[in-house]
């Protein structure tokens, strides 16, 4: 496989998600499957594995009351005197602990002074350093440009505001495409999911840019108690607005928001990473797009999509999405749980041992879903715009 390595220099400019639109205030709509004890026929190029893939799964009760949830969380480590606890984050700035039947707990940070929940800025993803210590935190700030910051958790486990540690600014030329997730290594290393800039059609050409973290998997790496400016780890990315690790496989699955025709989803092997094409703007999904970028495209790796999807019946913008590992739903096989935000359709993607496609379930609809993520359990949450969780629960 060829690797391409990038470093780059400072971008210290001081100062989504394809949200679509903001929060509103509306009525609570959830449909759900009966029953999706379905077994899936493997594609006819992949080879035989161990069981036929199948996954029971439906949607539960919705737990209401957020206010437009965007990202859920996991703290391990030492620093944490009891289990890993789950926090969820509202897209207004504000953090709350999460229990395991999902209500809300206590508050732990508000930030809401320093972002605006605007079309698809604002709080925007959340993790933790390795050892439960620190929390990271991706928002846009009142200018509109990405921050990512750290803040120090104290002894009660709320986020001690007055130690936030700007890591880094990075200016947005546009308010949408702002991605949102981070990704912390066991080394204590970021992976920021960066989207192009925005407006559309990746007018500035940032994508496949190394000299500009937009569109981009941009790594920033800590080095004695110093983060270092940050180098492009993968480029080709139009709007990750939600990334994820397999925990068996340590697979890293992308989907990425589409422009005008295609939603794609990505897997690579966490350890391939490094150096590959994600495609855009050259290409959105398997698509040519913009033909000045397929020369550029075609000196790194290339990544095909494993899935995608036309916008027809009204899909529009895909919301990822993880890998089932729970012990709630049975299940064999690897099963990567999306949805998309304009239809609301939640479905299962089941892929094979060679990464390949295998068939898609649906689970139900969950109006305004802006993302499929994990609990401390493993155990999987459709996020609305409206206001609610809802768990994806056994068939």
């Amino acid at each position: 496989m060829k690797m391409v390595h990038f470093r780059l220099g400072v971008f210290a400019t001081l100062t989504a998600i394809s949200l679509i639109a903001c929060a509103t205030e509306s009525e609570v709509l959830v449909s759900t499957t009966s029953t999706i004890a379905v077994a899936t026929t493997l594609a006819e190029s992949s080879t035989t594995v161990s069981a036929v893939p199948s996954f029971s799964a439906t949607l539960g009760e919705p737990i209401t009351d957020y206010d437009d949830p965007v990202d859920i969380a996991v703290r391990n480590g030492k620093a944490l005197q009891s289990a890993a606890q789950s926090y969820i984050a509202e897209r207004s700035g504000k953090i709350f602990e999460l229990a395991t039947d999902g209500i809300r707990g206590s508050q732990v940070l508000d930030i809401s002074d320093l972002t605006i929940a605007q079309g698809e800025q604002g709080l925007l993803g959340l993790a933790f350093a390795p050892d439960g210590s620190s929390a990271y935190v991706n928002y846009t700030n009142l200018a509109g440009d990405t921050v990512i910051a750290s803040f120090l958790i104290t002894d009660d486990g709320t986020f001690d505001q007055a130690s936030q540690n700007i890591i880094t600014t990075i200016k947005q030329p546009y308010p949408n495409h702002n991605g949102g997730d981070i990704i912390v290594d066991a080394d204590g290393a970021l992976y920021v999911f960066m989207g192009d800039g925005g407006f559309a059609n990746d007018p500035e050409r940032y994508a496949l840019d190394i000299t500009s973290p937009l569109g981009k998997i941009w790594k920033i790496t800590p080095t004695d108690g110093r983060w270092n400016t940050g180098e492009a780890w993968a480029v080709g990315l139009r709007n990750p607005w939600r990334a994820a690790l397999d925990p068996v496989t340590n697979d890293l699955w992308i989907a990425d928001v589409g422009q005008d025709h295609w939603e794609e989803i990505n897997v690579v092997p966490f350890e391939q990473v490094q150096g590959v094409s994600f495609g855009w703007s050259a290409r959105e999904g398997t698509h040519e797009f913009n033909a000045d970028q397929q020369t550029l495209h075609e000196t790194f790796t290339a990544v095909e999509p494993v899935y995608e999807y036309e916008h027809v019946d009204n899909n529009c913008s895909i919301s990822g999405g993880v890998v089932y590992r729970g012990s709630q739903v049975p299940f064999t096989g690897t099963w990567y749980i999306f949805s998309d935000y304009c239809t609301g359709e939640v479905q299962a993607l089941c892929v094979n041992d060679q990464r390949q496609n295998c068939g898609v379930i649906d689970l139900g609809i969950v109006e305004k879903s802006v993302g499929i993520v994990t609990d401390a359990l493993g155990e999987a949450w459709v996020l609305s715009q409206n206001g609610l969780i809802v768990p994806i629960i056994t068939s």
